[in-house]
């Protein structure tokens, strides 16, 4: 694998449903100023690459890259877009390490989701114009298809998904990053029918509502961090993977990219380990049963041993699963919803979590899906 790499400062900004004081750039600036100075580094200077993760139609600019460096600062300096999820974007900064590029990297994303007066609409542009767009397939109604399939084929059920809800709501009600916290009320633990339907058996709880945040991450070579004295947390895997989607032949019972992109992290870290080797697990629970179907692909098992894994963390056992809250408590916030992950494992490392700080944390794991209608989704496995 040859030199580590290891992240040496984080910062973030927002982490609301609706942030009306600062604009996409400022949000932007305000999150690298912090990773900077947590770095203790000069970005016009020190870091040598800067790579951003957004998509122009959820900017509402083409060609949205024009509009990134001057707030991150890299004007005039090496920038470059990655229009996908935040941990691929991190691996890109890994990447260009490795060959030489930089020795440091600034890596953002964010969300100014409430800017989007019509989410729908753009959501809708990634589906087959064909097959899928027209039939009023959306992200939603693919989603509760999949759920549907999903709880038949693995014999979980309904309630198993409102237990998800209320677990991670109620994780959430101490992580300050959090906009959806909620103590639930008994009545509702159940099969949760006062929900509305979206497209059963998923109804509005088991979706995370969007949330607005930046978040900015700066990585180094091992060789720098030992150079300057910095201490690290260190990426010993990270890969992402595509497979076929359910609704084009691929499996429901569990995520095929999920289970890939584990298997490549492990090797890049030497480890042969299970879940139960990592103190911390961020796994994407951007709907409830997507919580469960990625727990079941990279532990490879099904049925209600997952839901004992959503368990565990709350009794003392390992590992702990979305200690953050997950994407149901703390906010969907799009492509930044990776490194959001990435964030909560660094902060639990550093022990600088606050109301949800899970002791001893030393190995963690972060799990980031693209969203329908992909099938890809990426992995990376954190050492301190």
């Amino acid at each position: 694998m040859g030199e580590r790499i290891g992240i040496v400062g984080v910062g973030y900004e927002g982490f609301r449903p609706l942030i009306s004081d600062l604009s996409a750039r400022e949000l932007m600036f305000e999150a690298a100023s912090k990773a900077y100075s947590d770095a203790e580094v000069d970005p016009r200077k020190e870091v040598g690459s800067f790579i951003c993760c957004t998509e122009d139609l959820w900017e509402g600019w083409s060609i949205t890259d024009e509009m990134v460096p001057d707030q991150i600062g890299g004007a005039k300096r090496p920038v470059c877009t990655v229009a996908g999820d935040s941990i691929s974007g991190l691996g890109h900064a890994v990447m260009q390490i490795r060959a030489g590029v930089a020795d440091v990297v600034a890596v953002e994303a964010h969300s100014k989701a409430a800017d989007v007066l019509d989410k729908a609409a753009v959501e809708n542009l990634a589906l087959d114009p064909v097959f899928l767009r027209v039939a009023g397939a959306k992200d939603d109604i693919l989603a509760g298809l999949e759920m549907s399939a999903f709880l038949s084929k693995t014999g979980l059920s309904r309630d198993d998904c409102s237990e998800v809800v209320s677990l991670s709501k109620a994780q959430a009600m101490r992580n300050p990053r959090a906009s959806y916290g909620e103590r639930r009320r008994d009545e509702e633990e159940g099969g949760d029918d006062r929900s509305e339907p979206i497209s059963l058996p998923l109804r509005r709880y088991d979706k995370a509502e969007f949330a607005e945040a930046g978040i900015v991450v700066v990585v180094a070579s091992e060789s720098w961090i030992r150079r300057r004295k910095r201490d690290a947390v260190f990426i010993d895997g990270i890969a992402w993977r595509s497979s076929t989607p359910w609704y084009e032949g691929g499996a429901v019972e569990h995520a095929e990219y999920a289970k890939r992109a584990f298997e490549a992290a492990k090797r890049q870290a030497g480890t042969k380990g299970t879940l139960s080797s990592f103190d911390l697990v961020e796994a994407d629970d951007t709907y409830s049963y997507k919580l469960l179907q990625h727990l079941a692909s990279l532990e490879g098992r099904g049925g209600k041993g997952v839901t004992e894994l959503v368990r565990a963390g709350r009794g003392g056992a390992r590992p702990y699963v979305n200690a953050s809250g997950g994407s149901l408590g703390v906010g969907y916030l799009i492509e930044a919803t990776g490194l959001h992950k990435i964030l909560e494992c660094v902060l639990q490392m550093r022990n600088e979590a606050g109301g949800n700080q899970v002791k001893g944390v030393e190995r963690a794991l972060a799990l980031s899906w693209r969203g329908n209608p992909t099938a890809t989704g990426a992995v990376a496995i954190l050492s301190r």
